[in-house]
């Protein structure tokens, strides 16, 4: 990755997917148009009057999201999913995420926090650790059962009154219901564990390391024989696992993870393209400018002015 490009910090993202369509009102968490928190560790927030659709993006922090009504698809990492109601999903630093196609009605509640926030607690931190870096796997995201939703929506709205009311220490109150937080969020997972046996089969584990693989070596693994070599499969058998999992050819997944990473990397880079043509291991400009007009139906010149 370059070293010119930025994660974004909690503020940050705040500022980056604040609509600037005009103010929406704001019933839940902090006042997105007001002055933002000077702690940079933690928010609480809805997107309400944020945009319909994003860029892919990294941050240096975690969020916790859950929806309330509506939908939209998100990327997290190797995995898309919808995100409907009674649903929460979890996007760490370490992966690049967009989403789009949201709902007009789409109503998210949100917790942005750094792991450091929550290590200034009586949590043993290879606790803190483990709840935090779930199974990669499977996507970062939960349905709920009515009882966990309440629950765990109940958890939200506690913590944003703690939050607002900022009584005497309000901060490490606000800091144990997160961890609570993410224990529920962990006993939904492990249900839906339980729930998906019939799933993990063999098919799903080799399409799963599949794809961990690609997150991993997509800079310079570009085609589905490596994949296959290293996975010691032949290329028609992981072709074949993988359209029946995902219903998504090999090389597409492979070509989409690139796709997503020349984006960031146009938006956020100060390299130029011959530089991220390099980074992403094409033989020339013209090969990359051509692969990236595919996908982006616009040249990655042209991608990156609009995108300053």
């Amino acid at each position: 990755m370059s070293k010119d490009t930025a994660r974004l910090d909690i503020n940050g993202s705040i500022r980056y997917f604040l609509s600037t369509a005009g103010q929406a009102p704001q019933s839940f968490g902090i006042d997105k148009y007001g002055e933002l928190p000077p702690s940079h560790d933690f928010a609480i927030l809805s997107n309400e009057g944020g945009v319909k659709s994003s860029q892919p993006i990294r941050t240096d922090h975690f969020a916790l999201i859950l929806c309330i009504r509506g939908h939209c698809s998100k990327t997290v990492g190797p995995h898309t999913f919808q995100v409907i109601p009674q649903s929460i999903h979890i996007v760490s630093p370490r992966d690049l995420h967009s989403f789009e196609n949201a709902s007009d009605d789409l109503l998210l509640y949100m917790i942005l926090f750094r792991d450091a926030f929550i290590a200034n607690t009586f949590i043993k931190e290879h606790i803190l650790d483990a709840l935090l870096e779930l199974p990669s796997e499977h996507p970062p995201v939960y349905h709920l059962d009515d009882n966990e939703f309440k629950v765990i929506r109940g958890l939200f709205k506690k913590i944003a009154q703690e939050y607002q009311r900022a009584h005497l220490f309000y901060l490490q109150v606000v800091r144990l219901l997160v961890v609570e937080l993410l224990f529920e969020v962990n006993r939904s997972h492990e249900r839906a564990l339980q729930q998906t046996v019939g799933r993990t089969g063999r098919k799903f584990q080799l399409v799963a390391a599949f794809k961990k693989l690609v997150e991993e070596h997509f800079h310079t693994v570009r085609t589905v024989q490596q994949y296959a070599d290293m996975l010691h499969v032949s290329a028609n058998h992981l072709g074949e696992q993988v359209k029946e999992e995902t219903g998504e050819n090999a090389l597409t997944i492979i070509h989409k993870r690139i796709f997503l990473e020349a984006q960031y990397l146009l938006r956020t880079s100060s390299c130029s393209i011959k530089e991220i043509a390099e980074q992403l291991s094409f033989d020339t400009s013209s090969h990359f400018s051509r692969f990236f007009k595919h996908f982006a139906g616009l040249s990655p010149s042209a991608y990156k002015a609009d995108n300053k």
